[in-house]
């Protein structure tokens, strides 16, 4: 899976994969590196093992992609729903359509089909990489359709749900 990962001005593309061992080969800018990461006594403190060194991380989750990682302000994008969002700005309708920015695990889901959703607002949560992540609504809406379920297993790029914005009379 293709993910750009920024910090500041700065953005890398980083493709990351899990191997059969549950460990992840991640390359950042072309570089490989074999990850291996565990929480440690708190779930926002992490020891990560990278190419054999071990060190820790304090991970905490701001929403939305949006990470503090041992102080420092971390946005984790996937270049599918970058593009997604590009696109959808240049529509009349304006349909949100959140994909999976890498393989994971569907653990909750937090809204039902049918129901209002704000922007930021939680509609599901996705463990990846040994956390988990709130998967969020981009704008104020309806949620449309969710396309997956708890427990279902999804690969980076997975539709996950749909949200239309309310009143849009192009949604079935």
């Amino acid at each position: 899976m293709e993910l750009i990962v920024a910090s500041g001005d700065r953005e890398v593309q980083v493709e990351a994969e899990v191997g059969e061992d549950g460990n992840w080969t991640i390359a950042v800018d072309g570089r490989e590196y074999r990850v291996d990461a565990a929480t440690v006594g708190r779930p926002d403190v992490l020891s990560v093992i990278v190419d054999g060194r071990q060190t820790t991380a304090s991970v905490r989750a701001l929403g939305k992609g949006v990470y503090v990682v041992d102080g420092s302000e971390v946005r984790v994008i996937d270049p599918r729903s970058r593009a997604f969002a590009a696109a959808a700005a240049q529509t009349d309708e304006g349909v949100f359509e959140a994909t999976a920015y890498m393989p994971g695990r569907v653990t909750a889901v937090l809204a039902a089909e049918g129901e209002d959703v704000t922007s930021g607002q939680g509609v599901l949560v996705l463990e990846a990489m040994k956390m988990e992540n709130e998967i969020q609504s981009d704008i104020d809406g309806r949620l449309e359709k969710l396309l997956v379920e708890v427990g279902q297993t999804v690969d980076g790029g997975d539709p996950l749900f749909v949200v239309t914005p309310i009143g849009d009379d192009t949604a079935g």
